[in-house]
C-alpha cells in the first residue's frame, strides 16, 4: 500500500465516518438524479424558460432564508438528530411530490413549493454534517476527510447527471425522480446509528437562558472577531459571483463561441469535475491547511481569475478543457482547505452559525451572478463578459491579497490570531475556553 493511500484506509475504517461517507453518496448520487429529472419536468410540462427558472429560483430562495436558521440550530441541537430528521423530511416531501404527479397530474405552485421544503432541510442538514466529521476523525485526517469526501461526491454527482439522462428516456422522470426518496430514506436510516459527541457549549449564568435570536447574534460576534474568516467570507462573495457568471452559461460557450456540439459541453463538465476532485484530494497530500488563507486567496481568486481570461482570450477546444480542469483543480484545493480550516479553528460549538452565515453568502450571489451574466450577455455578448468575469475575477484577487488575517489563516493557527478564534458566550459575550473548541 502506497503512503497516500493509508490515510484513506484509516478514514474508511472509523465506523462513524464510514456512515457519514456512505450516507453522503447515496444522497449526492439520489439528489444528482433528482436535479436533471425536476429541471426536465418542469420544462416539458410548461414549455417555459421563466417557469424552470422560477425552479431555481424556489431552491436559491430556501437557502437565503434558511440559512441562518439552519446553522444556529445546529449548534443548539443534537446534529446526529437534525441530519436523521433533515433526510427524512426530504423523503417524506419528494414522495408526496411523486404521488401527487402521478394521481393528479403536474401543478407549478405545489411542485416548487416542494422544492422549496427540500432546499431548506438541506440548509440544516449541510453544516451539520460539516460539523460533526472533525469529531468523527482526529484532527491528522480531517484534511484527507473532506477530500475524500468532496473528490467522491464529485465523481457521483456527475454520474448521477448522466444516469439521470437514461432513466428520463426508458422509465420517465418522475420515477427518476423518486430515486432521490430512497437514498435520502437510505443517509437517514444509516446516520441514525451515527455515534458522536454533542459540542460543549459554554454556560449561562444561572437563571439565564441563551434565546435562538442571541446566539444568531454571538455567531455574528464570533465571526466580527475571528477577522480571517470575515475576509474569506467576503472574498468568497466576489469569487463565487464571476464563477458563476462562467459557470451558468457554459452551454452556451460550448456551442456558441467554440462552435461544438453536447458532446463538447458534456466534456468541460467532465474534465471540470475531474480537476475538482484531483483538487480536493491534494490537500491532505500537500499540507494546504497549515497555509489555508494562501491556499484559499491564490488558487481560487488570482490564479482562477487568469485561467478565466485564458478561456476568453483563446476559445479553442483543447485550451477550453485544459481551462475547466484547471478551475476545477483550483477550487476543489481552495474549497477543501477553507473547510478543514474551519473544521480546525472555529470552535465546535460555533461551527454551524458559522457555516450558515458563510452559505448565506454563498447562496445569495448565485442569483446575482446568473442575473448579472444574464444581462450582460443581452447587452455585449457572451465574450466581452467573459472577459469582464475574468478581469473582476483577477482584480479582486489581488486586492485581498492585501487581507492580511486572510493571509495568515492557518492550523495551527499564529500566535497573534489564535484569541480570535475562541468561543464567545452565547449570552454574556465573554471568551471561551480554548479547550472546549472540539467535542468529545
Amino acid at each position: 500500500m502506497t503512503a497516500a493511500a493509508r490515510p484513506y484506509r484509516r478514514l474508511l475504517r472509523e465506523v462513524g465516518y464510514l456512515r457519514v461517507f456512505v450516507a453522503g453518496l447515496g444522497s449526492v448520487a439520489g439528489q444528482a438524479v433528482a436535479s436533471v429529472c425536476t429541471i426536465w419536468i418542469v420544462a416539458v410540462q410548461t414549455g417555459s424558460t421563466l417557469d424552470v427558472a422560477f425552479l431555481g429560483t424556489s431552491q436559491l430562495a430556501a437557502g437565503i432564508i434558511f440559512s441562518l436558521l439552519g446553522g444556529t440550530l445546529v449548534d443548539r441541537y443534537d446534529r446526529r438528530r437534525l441530519m436523521v430528521l433533515s433526510d427524512f423530511v426530504r423523503a417524506v416531501t419528494l414522495a408526496l411530490l411523486v404521488l401527487d404527479l402521478e394521481l393528479w397530474g403536474f401543478n407549478l405552485l405545489g411542485f416548487l413549493a416542494a422544492m422549496f421544503v427540500v432546499a431548506a432541510f438541506s440548509t440544516v442538514f449541510n453544516p451539520a454534517e460539516q460539523s460533526v466529521v472533525p469529531a468523527l476523525v482526529g484532527p491528522e485526517l480531517v484534511p484527507d476527510a473532506n477530500g475524500l469526501i468532496r473528490s467522491t461526491r464529485s465523481g457521483v454527482g456527475f454520474v448521477g447527471a448522466a444516469v439521470a439522462g437514461a432513466l428520463i428516456v426508458t422509465v420517465g422522470p418522475v420515477t427518476g425522480l423518486a430515486t432521490n426518496i430512497g437514498t435520502f430514506l437510505f443517509s437517514g436510516t444509516l446516520l441514525t446509528g451515527l455515534v458522536v459527541a454533542s459540542p460543549r457549549r459554554a454556560s449561562a449564568p444561572r437563571g439565564v437562558r441563551s434565546t435562538y435570536f442571541a446566539d444568531l447574534v454571538a455567531g455574528f460576534r464570533w465571526l466580527r472577531r475571528a477577522r480571517g474568516f470575515l475576509e474569506l467570507t467576503f472574498s468568497a462573495g466576489v469569487f463565487n459571483f464571476c464563477s458563476t457568471v462562467v459557470g451558468t452559461f457554459l452551454v452556451f460557450f460550448a456551442t456558441e463561441v467554440l462552435h461544438g456540439s453536447a458532446l463538447l459541453f458534456a466534456a468541460l463538465l467532465a474534465v471540470e469535475v475531474a480537476g475538482t476532485a484531483l483538487g480536493s484530494l491534494a490537500v491532505g497530500r500537500v499540507g494546504a491547511v497549515r497555509w489555508a488563507g494562501k491556499a484559499w486567496v491564490l488558487p481560487y481568486g488570482v490564479v482562477s481569475g487568469a485561467v478565466a481570461l485564458v478561456l476568453a482570450l483563446v476559445p479553442v477546444p483543447a485550451v477550453s478543457l485544459a481551462a475547466l480542469f484547471s478551475l476545477g483543480l483550483l477550487g476543489g484545493l481552495a474549497g477543501t482547505a477553507w473547510l478543514t480550516a474551519a473544521q480546525l479553528l472555529v470552535p465546535s460549538d460555533m461551527q454551524g452559525r458559522y457555516f450558515g452565515i458563510d452559505s448565506l453568502g454563498s447562496w445569495a450571489i448565485i442569483p446575482a451572478g446568473q442575473i448579472g451574466g444574464a444581462l450582460m450577455i443581452s447587452a455585449y455578448g457572451l465574450d466581452p463578459t467573459y472577459l469582464l468575469a475574468g478581469v473582476v475575477w483577477v482584480i479582486a484577487g489581488v486586492a485581498f491579497l492585501g487581507a492580511r488575517a486572510m493571509w495568515r489563516l492557518s492550523y495551527p493557527p499564529a500566535p497573534e490570531d489564535a484569541a480570535s478564534f475562541r468561543a464567545v458566550d452565547d449570552v454574556s459575550g465573554r471568551p471561551g475556553s480554548p479547550e472546549g473548541s472540539r467535542p468529545g
